[in-house]
């Protein structure tokens, strides 16, 4: 009977652990567009407090109006307590609706250029960003983008094209466009690729890379040999990573 009760317990204590991880639905509305988006609050948040914002941006099978499909997908590490204790922040998740993506290359593979100005999902995610960025509490010198896949592409995308907003940013399995380098020089990135990425090829972030060295930027690569696309949970677990993010500032 006093183990059941023990374990009765524990039980309870981990679903009272597991309730504090509340996302809160919301939509940001510009003109006639809607972008969805959850938000997560920092752990033991404090209003007196600013936090850092990070962006995360999910991948081409999370897209839709259901406003969950993209927490289905989040790596764990997101939500675990080792995170969120260690590095107290805001996470936003936004879905890019069906039919748009974070960043669209209309010649690809013939040409890797992205279209001039941002896709509808990557501007909304810009304008609610900037609309964050003017809360009292959120650190505007420690907002970052992370992403997978097409999210990862979508993190180059729009670093480039706001590279004032944000102060750094992982990329996941990216497909990116190399003339952005010049723009990208001086942030702090870093990209991870496995060798047998038969979704977005591993060469994509290999020319990204080059691009970016010979511009002389502080890129770090990460490149898994061995994996495939679905390297999520592997490079979000990566030791010293967000210890890393998290120390960047924008200058």
């Amino acid at each position: 009977m006093r183990r059941m009760k023990i374990w009765m317990l524990l039980v309870c204590i981990t679903h009272v652990a597991k309730a504090q991880v509340v996302f809160t639905k919301e939509l940001f509305v510009q003109g006639n567009d809607t972008l969805r988006y959850q938000l997560l609050a920092p752990a033991n948040y404090d209003p007196a407090h600013t936090y850092p914002l990070l962006v995360y941006l999910h991948g081409s099978g999370q897209r839709g109006s259901d406003n969950k499909a993209p927490l289905s997908k989040l790596a764990p590490i997101f939500t675990s307590d080792s995170f969120r204790n260690a590095y107290p922040c805001y996470l936003l998740v936004s879905q890019c609706p069906r039919g748009d993506a974070w960043v669209n290359f209309p010649d690809f593979p013939q040409s890797l250029h992205a279209t001039d100005t941002a896709t509808r999902a990557g501007r909304l995610v810009l304008a609610l960003v900037e609309e964050m960025r003017s809360k009292a509490n959120i650190d505007k010198r420690r907002v970052y983008l992370t992403g997978y896949s097409m999210g990862g592409e979508g993190t180059l995308d729009l670093l480039a094209r706001k590279p004032e907003m944000f102060a750094a940013a992982i990329a996941l399995c990216p497909v990116a466009d190399t003339a952005n380098a010049p723009i990208l020089k001086r942030k702090p990135i870093w990209i991870f690729h496995g060798d047998k990425d038969a979704v977005n090829d591993v060469k994509y972030a290999r020319m990204m890379v080059a691009a970016l060295k010979t511009v002389s930027s502080p890129i770090i690569y990460t490149e898994y040999a061995g994996e495939g696309h679905q390297l999520d949970n592997r490079a979000y677990n990566e030791p010293d990573l967000f210890k890393w993010l998290f120390k960047q500032k924008l200058k």
